[in-house]
C-alpha cells in the first residue's frame, strides 16, 4: 500500500455542515472534486484531478478498510465507514464516508464519496479500532451490529404474533388463560401493544416524517439539509438513499454550477473578443481601403515611372551616339595633332639646320674679319713702304690705300652681316623656344586628347550600362505595374472578404452576448438549488 509522507498528527477541524464530495473513475482515478475537498484538503484542484484517489490516503487508515471499501462497492453496495485522510502538509482531518457507485444505464462507471464530519466520540473509537487492527495486522474489517440495525419489520411482526397469540389463547381457552394469571398476560398485551406503538412512532413516523420534510426541503431546492442515518434497518436505508441521492444531486448540481460559471465566463469571453475582433476588423478595413489607395497610386506611380524609364532610354541612346561622335572626334584631334607635332618636330629640325647655317656664316665672316684685317694692315705697312720710296712708290701708295679701304669696307660689312646673323641667330632661339613650347602643349593637348579619349570609352561603357539598366528598369516596372494590379485586385478582394469578416465577428460577439445571457438564466436557476454548504446550515 502506498504509504504517503510526511505526516504531523495534527488534526485540522472544519465546519459540521460541510460537504466534501469526490468522484473517480473505475480505477479510481479522481474526476470530480467540490470547493469543500479542495479547502480541507489543502490541494489544488489541477493538484487533484486525473491523479489516484490514494493521494490523500493517511498512512494511519489500515489496509483492511480499502480492501473492505473495494470489495464491496464492486459489488455494487454501499460502503459506509469513518477515514483519516491525509491533508497536503502533513495534517489529517476525520471524516465520515459514504462510497456508493456512479451507474450509466445498468453499468457502473465510477465511484462518488460524499464526506461529512464525525462526532469526537466516533472519531475516538474509529481511532481505537484502527490502531488495534494495525498493531493485530488484521486483515477483515471487523462487521459491526447494533440494535439499530434491526429490521422494523422483524420486530413489529414479533409484537404483533406475540398479541396475536394471547389474544388466540383467550379464545380457545378461557378457563387455562385466566387459571394461569390471564390478569398479568392482559396487562402483558397491553404494555406490548404501546411499546409497539411507542416504538412506531420513535423507529417509524418520526423518522419518517423527517426524512419527508427533507425530502421536501431537497424537492425545493436546498439540498445541503444535514440526513442523520442511524442504523441499517428500513428508515436507515431511506435515510441512507435520501443522503446518497442528496450528494449526487449536490454533485450535479455542484458540476453544474461550475460549468455555468466557467461557462459565463467564456461567453463573456466570447463575446468581448467578438467585440475586439469586429473593432480591430473595422480598423483592418479602413487600414485595407487605405493599402488599396496606396496601391492605386504606386499603379499610377509604377507607370509614370515606365514612362521616364522609356524616356531616359531614348535620352541614354541619344548620349550614347553623341558619345560615339565625341570619341570619333577626339580620335580626329588626336590625329591632326598628331600630324601638327610632326610639323613642329620638322620645323624644330630647319630651325636647327638653319641656327647651325648661321654658325657656319658666323665662321665665314669671322675668317673674312681676319682676312680684312690682314688687308688692311698690308695696305697700311704697302703704304709705309710707298711714302718710303718717294715718287716711285706713290702709284703702290694708291693702290694701297685702295686695298685698305676695300678691306675697311669688308670690316664694315663683316661686322654688319655679323650683327645681321646674329640678329638672326636671336630670331632662330626664339623660334627653337617657340617650337618647344609649342611641342610641350601639343603633348599636352595630345595626352589630354588620349584622356579625353580614355573618358569617353568609359562614358560610352557607363551609357550603355544605364541602357542596359534603362531597359532592365522597365521591363521591371511593366512587371510591377501587373504585380501591383493583381495586389490592387487581391486588396479589393481582401477588402470585401474582410467586410464580411467583420460581419461574423458581429454575429460572433452577438452570439456570445446570447450565451452569456443564456448562462446567466442557467446560474439564476441553478441558485434556485442550495449547493452552497454555508448555506444548508441556516435554512
Amino acid at each position: 500500500m502506498k504509504v504517503n509522507l510526511p505526516v504531523t498528527q495534527k488534526d485540522v477541524d472544519y465546519p459540521a455542515d460541510m460537504q466534501l464530495i469526490s468522484t473517480t473513475d473505475l480505477k479510481g482515478q479522481i474526476t470530480y472534486v467540490n470547493q469543500d475537498f479542495i479547502k480541507v484538503s489543502g490541494y489544488a484542484w489541477d493538484e487533484l484531478i486525473g491523479r489516484p484517489h490514494n493521494l490523500i490516503r493517511h498512512p494511519d487508515m489500515p489496509p483492511a478498510a480499502f480492501k473492505d471499501l473495494w470489495q464491496t462497492i464492486k459489488a455494487g453496495r454501499v460502503w459506509h465507514q469513518l477515514v483519516k485522510n491525509r491533508c497536503k502538509n502533513g495534517d489529517h482531518y476525520w471524516v465520515d464516508a459514504y462510497v456508493t457507485p456512479v451507474y450509466a444505464g445498468d453499468e457502473i462507471v465510477g465511484y462518488q464519496s460524499i464526506r461529512t464530519k464525525p462526532s469526537k466520540e466516533a472519531i475516538a473509537k474509529a481511532e481505537s479500532l484502527y490502531r488495534w487492527m494495525n498493531e493485530k495486522k488484521v486483515e477483515t474489517l471487523p462487521s459491526k451490529k447494533r440494535l439499530a440495525d434491526l429490521s422494523l419489520a422483524h420486530v413489529s411482526l414479533t409484537g404483533l404474533a406475540a398479541l396475536g397469540l394471547i389474544q388466540l389463547l383467550e379464545i380457545i381457552d378461557p378457563s387455562w388463560l385466566a387459571a394461569r394469571g390471564g390478569l398479568g398476560l392482559e396487562w402483558f398485551g397491553i404494555l406490548l401493544t404501546v411499546a409497539l406503538a411507542w416504538l412506531l412512532w420513535r423507529a417509524v413516523f418520526r423518522p419518517v416524517e423527517q426524512t419527508g420534510e427533507v425530502l421536501r426541503r431537497m424537492a425545493g431546492g436546498k439540498l445541503r439539509q444535514p440526513i442523520h442515518v442511524q442504523g441499517e434497518n428500513e428508515i436507515g436505508q431511506i435515510n441512507q438513499s435520501a443522503k446518497l441521492l442528496q450528494a449526487r444531486l449536490s454533485t450535479v448540481f455542484g458540476q453544474f454550477t461550475e460549468s455555468a460559471l466557467s461557462l459565463t465566463a467564456s461567453a463573456d469571453q466570447l463575446s468581448a473578443t467578438g467585440a475586439q475582433t469586429s473593432q480591430r476588423m473595422d480598423q483592418q478595413t479602413r487600414e485595407v481601403e487605405q493599402v488599396a489607395t496606396a496601391m492605386n497610386e504606386m499603379a499610377q506611380t509604377v507607370e509614370e515611372v515606365a514612362h521616364s524609364a522609356a524616356r531616359t532610354a531614348e535620352t541614354v541612346e541619344r548620349a550614347d551616339r553623341e558619345a560615339h561622335g565625341g570619341k570619333e572626334q577626339v580620335r580626329r584631334t588626336h590625329a591632326a595633332v598628331g600630324e601638327l607635332s610632326g610639323q613642329f618636330e620638322r620645323t624644330a629640325g630647319s630651325i636647327e639646320s638653319l641656327r647651325a647655317h648661321g654658325d657656319r656664316i658666323d665662321s665665314i665672316i669671322q675668317v673674312i674679319g681676319g682676312i680684312a684685317d690682314q688687308t688692311n694692315l698690308l695696305a697700311l705697312n704697302a703704304a709705309i713702304e710707298a711714302a718710303r720710296a718717294g715718287e716711285h712708290g706713290r702709284g703702290f701708295a694708291v693702290v694701297a690705300e685702295e686695298v685698305r679701304s676695300l678691306a675697311s669696307k669688308t670690316q664694315d660689312s663683316a661686322g654688319e652681316i655679323r650683327d645681321m646673323i646674329e640678329t638672326l641667330r636671336h630670331g632662330i632661339q626664339s623660334a627653337v623656344e617657340s617650337v618647344e613650347q609649342g611641342r610641350g602643349r601639343m603633348n599636352d593637348v595630345e595626352h589630354q586628347a588620349e584622356a579625353t579619349d580614355r573618358a569617353l570609352d568609359s562614358i560610352t561603357e557607363a551609357v550603355d550600362e544605364i541602357s542596359q539598366m534603362s531597359t532592365q528598369i522597365a521591363t521591371a516596372t511593366e512587371e510591377q505595374s501587373a504585380v501591383a494590379e493583381e495586389m490592387s485586385r487581391n486588396i479589393t478582394s481582401i477588402s470585401g472578404e474582410t467586410e464580411e469578416t467583420t460581419e461574423n465577428s458581429r454575429d460572433v460577439a452577438k452570439l456570445g452576448q446570447s450565451l452569456s445571457t443564456m448562462a446567466t438564466e442557467l446560474q439564476a436557476l441553478l441558485a434556485q438549488f442550495n449547493t452552497d454548504n454555508r448555506q444548508g446550515a441556516s435554512d
